[in-house]
């Protein structure tokens, strides 16, 4: 795993930093607490602009760094948003598990300040676009993702079956609830989830992770993101389609004979952590990975 390199600053731009603060002023106490750190930010000679409607562009923002307030969503989400030209991202968890983002609300402050003073690491990412073909061949808008697709059946219907392509080459046809195609940063969300394997973040593969598979035989496929993959729909259960959903924000319906197909984005996400061995501590301290259980030793 190659170590990041840690941030430095551009010595030809003169100037203050511009701090780019996000947030989602639709969960509680969110505005208040992006005031607060923004105020932070200002004191301390930084430019600040604040986007707290969750819903707003971030696309052509002029920024040194983006520093999201919430969970996974909100940072997965900000990467959407700022679409081609993708910046370095800070996140700065409030929600429930906050595996993708660098720091607990608690830390907010020594992030910033390690932020301000080039300490953090920039982790680039691979994401990748989604867009769904319908049987005749016409193309919907594409969808920028960092984590994963899941094409998956109809809340109530029966089993659908789906058919992974590379090229001309099938990889494997899945009858069952659906598949999830993720990344390796996604590899630690629904895929595994659903008991596909951990992924180093740095790795361009997808893992491909059977839904409730009919088959013993299926199990999770990881493979080199090459030009993609795309997953045919061959039959829903009786509906007129199946389902697909970009980062768990984004579903568009794929028809029989559509196709949802996923390639790679140019760009990358810019991942801001305290270094690389921080994927290590968060997969111990949030999930228990590979741990023995420790006891505390008697006083």
């Amino acid at each position: 795993m190659t170590d990041p390199a840690p941030l430095r600053r551009d010595p030809v731009r003169r100037g203050p930093l511009r701090i780019l603060v996000v947030g989602d002023e639709r969960k509680g106490g969110t505005r208040a607490i992006v005031q607060q750190h923004a105020a932070w930010l200002l004191a301390r000679g930084c430019e600040v602009e604040i986007v707290i409607d969750r819903e707003s562009s971030l696309a052509g923002k002029q920024a040194d760094y983006v520093v999201v307030f919430g969970g996974d969503g909100s940072l997965l989400g900000a990467a959407r948003r700022m679409g081609e030209q993708q910046l370095p991202t800070l996140g700065i968890n409030r929600g429930r598990l906050g595996f993708l983002t660098a720091f607990e609300h608690e830390q907010a402050e020594q992030a910033l300040t390690l932020l301000l003073a080039g300490e953090l690491h920039e982790e680039q990412r691979l994401m990748f676009w989604c867009v769904a073909v319908d049987a005749e061949g016409r193309h919907g808008e594409p969808v920028l993702g960092l984590n994963d697709i899941v094409v998956s059946r109809a809340a109530v219907g029966g089993m659908i079956t789906l058919r992974a392509m590379r090229g001309t080459a099938e990889l494997a046809t899945y009858r069952g609830d659906g598949l999830i195609a993720a990344t390796a940063a996604g590899s630690t969300a629904y895929s595994m989830a659903a008991g596909g394997p951990v992924l180093t973040p740095d790795l361009d593969a997808l893992v491909l992770t059977p839904l409730a598979s009919h088959t013993l035989s299926a199990r999770p496929l990881v493979l080199p993101v090459g030009a993609g993959i795309e997953i045919e729909v061959v039959e829903t259960g009786g509906k007129k389609y199946a389902y697909c959903q970009i980062d768990g924000q984004v579903q568009c319906q794929v028809p029989v004979g559509g196709r949802a197909l996923l390639y790679p984005a140019k760009m990358r996400f810019r991942h801001l952590s305290s270094g690389p061995a921080q994927f290590f501590r968060v997969l111990h301290g949030k999930f228990g990975f590979a741990d023995l259980p420790r006891h505390r030793e008697n006083s």
